[in-house]
């Protein structure tokens, strides 16, 4: 066996790469922790509540909340384009149109103009980096073997995770004293996703002349595009599909949650800037950075249904906290489901990442993931703006209704966990009679 693909030498050859995917990243947390869907709501709410009716204000604010969930509706259509290219190029080209359009939000003015300015500003750059996150996947794919792929994600996502809180928690307590402050800071932070996206073309992906023949000669012999593939796949193969259908119910539970915290978190219980983005973006970042070698540990070890079926009940108990928390009235609730979310972040995002892995194979990786990062986007346009639609309905019968909002993406997320229990049992009776 050639030295190249000797087991034993794998784990040596990801560490080697993994350092180079940590450096050549690194800058970017930063751009992206002023991109996190919590601080710019915030900004959205706080800064052009009054420009417009407090209606489209708080669409607004679902559509930026949701954006970094939304914008994977592209994620079809970007490894279409993808296919059989050299990836690292398009990520860091991918990367530099993320930092331009955060760039661009710094311009918008404070009137209904700038609120539709910042709001499309925020999707697009959020689309650029769902063509990182699709491309990306196949990248760690043929760098990171198998067994160890979960921890080194993990370890990767823990120092992003830390910076992109540091980063919001800094912006958000600079809007608190100077609420223009984060006219100055985005553009900075762009500055510096430019400088990440230069560095990120001297990543190299293992056999990666090999993987684009692959997938030029599945294109050569696919009938029809990338949308037609992605039926295929989801016709063909009955436990990805019930893994993603399931997957739209309870995770179109999670996407609303941030979205409707801003609005919560202003308008029912009049908490600070500051406060917002420490519940919503920082102290969830943390506490994800703290659980995610955690949750590493696990996804290594099993199959993504029988890993969801565990891990998803950690949002049903988030969920959970921030519904006792607004019916209550009791504030000191919200913080303690801001630690919750975190630690279901962390065993989220491995999942999110990594899941598909366990259906796919080496060539229609990309597609499979393609497939559930397209339709989160779905969900992430749709959840948020019907949580907030909610929202507004329960405010209209009684002022002071909305707060019980929470009870709905909770009761996805509970019938969303339920379905994964069941799901990994009956795969479990599968492979047992097979």
């Amino acid at each position: 066996m050639p030295a190249s693909t000797d087991p034993a030498r794998l784990p040596f050859i990801a560490r080697t790469l993994m350092p180079r995917e940590v450096s050549a990243n690194a800058t970017m947390a930063v751009a992206l922790g002023a991109l996190e869907g919590g601080l710019v709501g915030v900004i959205v709410k706080t800064q052009f509540d009054g420009v417009a009716d407090a209606v489209w204000v708080n669409l607004a604010v679902a559509l930026v909340a949701g954006a970094p969930a939304f914008a994977n509706i592209a994620s079809l259509w970007i490894s279409g384009l993808a296919e059989g290219r050299d990836r690292t190029a398009w990520v860091a080209a991918c990367k530099a149109l993320t930092a331009v359009f955060l760039v661009v939000m710094a311009f918008a003015p404070v009137n209904v103009l700038g609120l539709v300015l910042i709001t499309a500003a925020m999707i697009a750059s959020r689309l650029s980096w769902a063509g990182v996150i699709t491309l990306r996947a196949a990248i760690w794919r043929a760098n990171f073997p198998r067994h160890v792929r979960g921890q080194i994600t993990g370890r990767i996502t823990v120092i992003y995770s830390v910076i992109i809180a540091v980063t919001a928690a800094a912006i958000g307590l600079l809007i608190s004293i100077w609420e223009e402050s984060w006219r100055v800071l985005f553009p900075l932070a762009g500055m510096l996703g430019l400088l990440a996206a230069h560095r990120y073309r001297r990543v190299r992906i293992r056999r990666g002349g090999r993987l684009r023949r692959q997938e030029l000669d599945q294109r050569a012999t696919r009938r029809g595009g990338q949308l037609r593939a992605a039926l295929g796949i989801l016709r063909t193969d009955r436990w990805y599909r019930r893994y993603m259908i399931t997957m739209f119910a309870f995770g179109s539970g999670n996407l609303m949650v941030v979205a409707l915290l801003v609005i919560l978190l202003t308008e029912q219980f009049g908490f600070s800037r500051f406060n917002q983005v420490m519940i919503t973006t920082t102290l969830p970042l943390l506490t994800l950075a703290v659980f995610t070698p955690i949750w590493a540990r696990r996804i290594d070890s099993v199959h993504i249904l029988d890993y969801r079926a565990r891990q998803a009940w950690a949002f049903v108990l988030t969920l959970g906290l921030f519904t006792v928390a607004a019916g209550s009235g009791q504030d000191w609730l919200f913080w303690v489901g801001s630690l919750a979310l975190g630690a279901a972040f962390a065993g989220g995002k491995l999942g999110w990442n990594l899941g598909h892995n366990d259906f796919a194979t080496d060539d229609q990786s990309t597609l499979y993931m393609g497939i559930h990062v397209t339709l989160t986007g779905i969900r992430g346009l749709l959840a948020p703006l019907a949580g907030v639609l909610v929202y507004q309905a329960l405010e209209a019968r009684q002022p002071g209704l909305g707060r019980w909002v929470l009870l709905f993406p909770f009761t996805l997320t509970l019938g969303g966990a339920v379905t994964f229990v069941v799901l990994a049992a009956r795969r479990r009776r599968e492979l047992a009679v097979t």
